[in-house]
């Protein structure tokens, strides 16, 4: 029964790291543009000199873009059919992870009922991780319109880990483009 417990506890642990480590995706589009008429791309120059990251994520943000279009026969050109928008936003995250020791003098202590390791006897431990947690858009505008035609975001990137970054930064924007283009 006790290894059944530690199991159980283990898988749960798993399924939650693994859903706070990946990005969250959704895309939204303009539902009467029909987006076969789209072959050229190019980055929309106001959004890029508004865009709230280092030059080096800049950089990579925008090469896994280029990657990513012209893997889908896009050609970036200076009068382009499509203008790309990167966004990205931030916010302060806090995780506190708690081995589940604390509690009042009576309750659950990990060896069984009753008195046993509380608060005030040292039996629990608490870990806090504070990181800003970012979100990635990318927008197409269409020039001649002026217009929005399709929205796309990813949720849920650590901008404080530097581990893997250029990784996380390309499997993000492809897991963005992957919605484009909508299914109409």
């Amino acid at each position: 029964m006790d290894t059944m417990r530690k199991i159980g506890s283990f898988l749960i642990v798993v399924v939650l790291f693994s859903a706070c480590s990946s990005l969250q995706v959704a895309s939204d589009f303009d539902k009467e543009v029909d987006f076969k008429n789209y072959k050229t791309y190019n980055f929309y120059e106001k959004g890029l000199e508004k865009l709230e990251v280092n030059g080096l994520d800049k950089k990579r943000i925008m090469a896994a873009v280029d990657t990513e279009m012209q893997a889908k026969g896009f050609t970036k050109v200076e009068k382009p059919d499509l203008l790309i928008n990167l966004v990205v936003m931030k916010r302060n995250r806090t995780d506190v992870y708690d081995n589940g020791f604390y509690g009042g003098p009576w309750g659950w202590r990990g060896w069984g009922w009753g008195m046993g390791w509380g608060p005030f006897w040292g039996g629990g431990m608490r870990t806090t991780d504070r990181y800003q947690e970012g979100m990635f858009i990318i927008d197409f505008l269409d020039p001649k319109t002026k217009m929005h035609v399709w929205h796309g975001r990813g949720d849920g990137f650590n901008l404080d880990s530097f581990k893997n970054r250029e990784e996380r930064i390309n499997t993000g924007v492809k897991e963005i483009l992957a919605q484009y283009p909508p299914q109409q």
